[in-house]
């Protein structure tokens, strides 16, 4: 078992707790008229806790996102829509940017802020994604909205694709805003 240190539980706390106020307060998960009823910047501290404490506290938080996103929409969705697939958000963050920055490491002109980066903005960028398509894949496949396939595609994809857009922008652009400075701290200490 791996031994953790005092600043990755300290960090852990924080984005659970992150995680929480978001929840609790409903301001993860800004309204909108949409059929999908709501966009979410609850995806940025998985993502986080993905990158910066691997795997394991990816998922732990992306288990944490999806039991408020059923708390929040359990009356429009069902749990198996909502709660499966957030806790394959900070896994994939988390494979995404080690993948990306090991194969950065090759590019010498590169320097460790730019590989981080990138690595961090692709993966946020990624981990957004799986989020919107693990959650509306699911929507389609049991039907959530009634009908076909082909009509929940449409009622749920189609009008949530500025929604998804502006989701992965923003993890795009904070994740590696938090992970730049955060990282050296974690990955050097004692």
């Amino acid at each position: 078992m791996k031994k953790l240190s005092v600043r990755k539980i300290t960090t852990g706390a924080i984005l659970i707790a992150v995680s929480v106020v978001l929840g609790t307060t409903g301001f993860g998960f800004p309204p909108l008229p949409l059929p999908i009823k709501a966009g979410t910047i609850f995806h940025i501290p998985v993502i986080v806790a993905g990158i910066l404490l691997g795997p394991e506290m990816g998922l732990i938080t992306g288990f944490i996102f999806g039991i408020f996103a059923f708390q929040q929409y359990g009356g429009f969705f069902p749990w198996y829509v909502l709660i499966p697939g957030r806790p394959l958000i900070g896994l994939v963050a988390y494979y995404v940017f080690t993948g990306i920055k090991k194969l950065l490491q090759q590019f010498k002109a590169l320097n460790s802020i730019t590989r981080i980066s990138l690595s961090a903005c692709i993966a946020g960028v990624l981990g957004s994604l799986t989020n919107s398509s693990a959650t509306l894949g699911l929507g389609i496949l049991f039907r959530v909205l009634g009908g076909t396939y082909l009509e929940n595609f449409q009622k749920l994809v189609i009008p949530s694709i500025p929604v998804i857009i502006g989701e992965f922008i923003l993890a795009a652009i904070i994740v590696p805003a938090i992970v730049i400075p955060i990282l050296p701290i974690i990955k050097n200490e004692k």
